[in-house]
């Protein structure tokens, strides 16, 4: 037998970044009276079928039933400039334009309607079901995956943006659905955080991330950090790298840090996720000289991962949420108080000095919010002789307290010069 093209045989994939997504003329998209639970998915479904259809037409073993339209289809979204060779913002952008019109050849009017082959944009949620069942009858025996990423990026505290996303989860959920009942080799996969995922509005969001999501948990027993997928990670990293099997921390770290395991040493540094302790070990890495690293050396990775990497990606997680020149008070006041664990009242004090004070309500929001991204956590002496510490990242349900005395994460001490 002739052999099929091996494109026709490995799944085929195509990435969506939402980093720079305009959510303003997103929801300028369909236009009408609608409330945004009906205007917005079907919003999502023009953006992300237009992907779909890009992603199926430079499939060489597709075959459909009425090829002559699924042409025309693709021909007039890039004769309107809606090709997604560019972004979904692009797409978006051109949408929301007053000007737009949906220009259809005659052959794809025919399709859904008849009369007229110029439609104005209010029209898009009838053009949406003509293109969900004319992707239906696509066949192919490649895998197609749309994946959506990115989100992290632009999330802020609007409501037009939680509203949004909200729609985006119900539509790629419904959006599946009709892909696998109609047997169409196509999966959109949606890449979201947890704590983000927490905050979309939505009755049925669990529902679908139960039966429909997988959730990355990457924290992992700290007594047994030697197990920790983190460190597996690692370690598969470095074969890429070598191109042999090796374990980092045994052959470059010595055994012992401050009495401690070098692996959990390393991983109390970080929030237990991929990002963290790759680039900590990316910073430590700057100071091996070809020897087993001794903890001087180490020291100094940590420090520079503390004030390079560590204490900028908290103030991007308080950017969206508030100001630069309140985040930067805030870090101030942190730093003034110069402990690793305080009181509420202790941090409001300290930021009731700065030369523009912060506000006790506002002091306890921007708390909530270092606490979400686990900057902060709790700490509790026990009776029994024990300490519990409780950060966002070791436990899903924990939630801000002010009553509780707070506890600085360890990847700031450095930045923030507290020893």
């Amino acid at each position: 037998e002739r052999l099929q093209p091996l494109r026709m045989i490995l799944p085929a994939s195509a990435g969506m970044s939402f980093s720079d997504f305009p959510f303003t003329p997103f929801s300028k998209i369909i236009r009408g009276g609608d409330e945004p639970e009906h205007r917005y998915p079907a919003a999502w479904s023009w953006i992300l079928l237009i992907h779909v259809l890009e992603s199926l037409a430079a499939d060489e073993g597709l075959q459909h039933s009425r090829m002559g339209e699924f042409q025309d289809a693709l021909n007039a979204f890039r004769k309107m400039g809606l090709s997604p060779s560019g972004s979904p913002a692009a797409i978006v952008r051109t949408t929301a334009k007053t000007s737009f019109k949906l220009a259809l050849p005659g052959s794809l009017a025919q399709y859904e309607w008849s009369g007229s082959d110029t439609r104005p944009a209010s029209e898009i949620p009838d053009f949406v079901e003509s293109l969900k069942t004319l992707i239906a009858g696509s066949e192919t025996s490649s895998t197609h995956h749309i994946i959506i990423d990115g989100l992290d990026d632009i999330l802020t505290s609007r409501e037009v943006q939680f509203k949004s996303l909200s729609a985006l989860v119900f539509e790629v959920d419904r959006l599946n659905r009709l892909f696998r009942d109609n047997d169409v080799n196509v999966k959109i996969v949606l890449l979201c955080r947890t704590d983000m995922y927490e905050k979309i509005p939505g009755a049925n969001k669990n529902k679908t991330r139960r039966d429909y999501g997988v959730e990355l948990d990457w924290y992992h027993d700290p007594n047994d950090p030697g197990n920790s997928l983190l460190v597996n990670l690692a370690h598969k990293r470095a074969r890429r790298s070598l191109g042999v099997e090796c374990d980092i921390f045994k052959e470059y770290f010595v055994y012992n840090v401050k009495g401690k395991p070098i692996q959990k040493y390393l991983l109390d540094m970080t929030r237990h996720t991929p990002r963290d302790f790759l680039q900590l070990l990316s910073c430590v890495q700057g100071f091996y000289t070809g020897r087993r690293m001794a903890d001087d050396q180490i020291n100094s990775g940590l420090r520079e991962y503390s004030i390079t990497y560590f204490l900028p990606e908290i103030r991007d997680e308080l950017s969206g949420y508030s100001q630069p020149d309140e985040i930067d008070q805030l870090i101030r006041a942190l730093a003034r108080v110069g402990k690793r664990d305080f009181s509420f009242n202790e941090l409001v004090m300290s930021a009731s000095d700065l030369a523009k004070p912060i506000s006790r309500e506002r002091i306890f929001d921007l708390c909530h919010i270092l606490f979400e991204c686990s900057a902060i956590g709790h700490i509790e002496n026990r009776p029994s002789g024990t300490t519990h510490y409780s950060f966002k990242f070791r436990n899903r349900q924990s939630s801000f307290n002010e009553k509780d005395r707070i506890m600085l994460h360890r990847g700031l001490w450095k930045a923030l010069n507290i020893v």
